[in-house]
């Protein structure tokens, strides 16, 4: 594996035959019994142990995820961190796991049966990861699985598996047998023999849109459950009564968040024309101060994207916009090997294709200009997709029922929409997915409710 700049050999993997991928969930198959038979205690001891073997590595692992990725080297060490707090924090999920009690005395026919739920695996599980933040949800995807009692095979991304392969083999060198954390490393030909494997009951996947259906299509005979989280074209609405100052700040956080590819960065501001022209002096201010540069240097703030092709594509998308009325005020819209340096696109009509349904995946501003709240509304919810999105304005009440209206996952009153603390479910609508992630929340889509009745287990003698 090289780093995205092809410059550096970072590490090597061995690559999975699609051919070998059924064997590999078969053994996983075998060993679903005896590993949702141990008690949870257990499952969990393991994931806190995974972490104390990981802890030490921390700094070193941070440097290795930002040469693989491109991701800033703050950026890459703060998920390095979080995968390892995530680690403890499903430990701590998985022994509070739970099911209930039934009200079935209080219904005539009933009154006399003692019923209750537990939660169960679902069984075998594909988890497959983008490279964008592939630790995270390495664990927000496979520890969840783990200590609800299921198998896993897991598919690192082809960009950027180094961190993740070390983070598997801490899980196995902390007692979890290797069948019970597969992994498969290859493209799209593994991915898709892995979620048709015979034996897969799940699939967890975070990826593109256009991957998530293939996956749903090619699944649909059988009926797995798919849970995935997909692409995001995010709205951030600026009404005419927002800070300009919060919007600006906000808006640069969450949009250079792993160099713009963020599935759930602010990539539509749809901003109230008597704003658009001082909040676009204020992102031409913020875009001119980033330093683009090699992810490992402290000062970066903006590396490489994932490969030259990723880069080449942003450009792309940008004189597509261009040419459909768009305005680049800042940066040059071109790339230069893997690196795209930050670009506001001002003007932007609400009809161009980035206003709607193209998202861009690299640190391009968009800055869509509308003439009343309606029309922010109507221009926000055209998107297929409905990830999270975010208003900005000084009144909470009028924020509130705007927020009620926005077709997304989630909405963020000023502040970024790029917000994934572990403690919220996240998740989109439309084209962006199904389901929840999250500490707990992943955990209850990985596993089932069951419910066991005693019938007249009370019936008086």
């Amino acid at each position: 594996m090289k780093n995205p700049e092809g410059t550096e050999l970072l590490g090597e993997v061995e690559l999975t035959d699609p051919g070998e991928v059924a064997g590999i969930v078969e053994r996983a198959v075998a060993a679903r019994r005896d590993w949702s038979e141990r008690p949870v205690a257990e499952r969990a001891a393991l994931l806190d142990q995974a972490a104390d073997l990981l802890e030490p590595e921390q700094e070193s692992l941070g440097r290795l995820l930002a040469l693989e990725s491109g991701k800033p080297i703050g950026q890459a060490e703060f998920e390095v961190g979080g995968g390892i707090h995530f680690l403890r924090g499903n430990a701590i999920e998985g022994r509070r796991l739970t099911g209930r009690m039934l009200p079935t005395e209080g219904n005539f026919g009933t009154e006399w049966d003692l019923a209750y739920t537990r939660r169960e695996p679902l069984g075998v599980v594909a988890a497959i990861l983008p490279f964008n933040f592939p630790v995270e949800l390495f664990i927000e995807k496979c520890a969840a699985a783990l200590v609800g009692g299921n198998t896993v095979v897991v598919k690192p991304p082809l960009e950027d598996p180094l961190v993740v392969d070390r983070f598997r083999a801490a899980l196995i060198e902390a007692g979890v047998p290797a069948e019970v954390i597969g992994a498969v490393h290859g493209d799209a030909d593994v991915g898709a023999a892995l979620a048709e494997a015979p034996g897969i009951d799940a699939i967890s996947l975070t990826g593109s849109t256009a991957a998530g259906i293939a996956v749903a299509r090619a699944t649909a005979h059988t009926l797995r459950f798919l849970h995935l989280e997909l692409g995001g074209n995010n709205a951030c609405l600026v009404l005419d009564d927002a800070d300009i100052d919060l919007v600006a700040a906000e808006i640069l956080r969450g949009r250079v968040l792993m160099n713009g590819q963020a599935c759930s960065a602010s990539k539509r501001v749809i901003v109230h024309r008597s704003l658009h022209d001082e909040l676009a002096s204020r992102m031409i201010e913020a875009v001119d101060a980033q330093k683009v540069g090699a992810a490992v240097e402290a000062d970066t703030t903006i590396g490489p994207l994932i490969h030259e092709g990723a880069a080449t594509k942003v450009a792309a998308q940008v004189a597509n916009a261009r040419a459909q009325g768009a305005e680049v005020a800042a940066g040059t819209g071109e790339s230069e090997g893997a690196y795209f340096a930050p670009t506001l696109l001002a003007g932007v009509p609400h009809t161009a294709d980035v206003a709607i349904d193209d998202e861009i995946f690299g640190p391009v501003f968009n800055l869509i200009p509308v003439d009343s709240e309606a029309q922010a509304l109507e221009v926000a919810n055209s998107s297929s997709f409905g990830l999270m999105s975010s208003i900005f304005s000084a009144d909470p009440q009028r924020a509130l029922i705007v927020a009620e209206r926005l077709e997304s996952g989630g909405v963020v009153i000023n502040g970024t929409d790029n917000y994934r603390p572990p403690v919220i479910p996240f998740g989109g609508v439309k084209l962006s997915g199904r389901g929840r992630e999250g500490l707990g929340y992943t955990l209850e889509e990985m596993t089932r409710e069951k419910p066991i009745v005693f019938r007249r287990f009370r019936e008086r003698s």
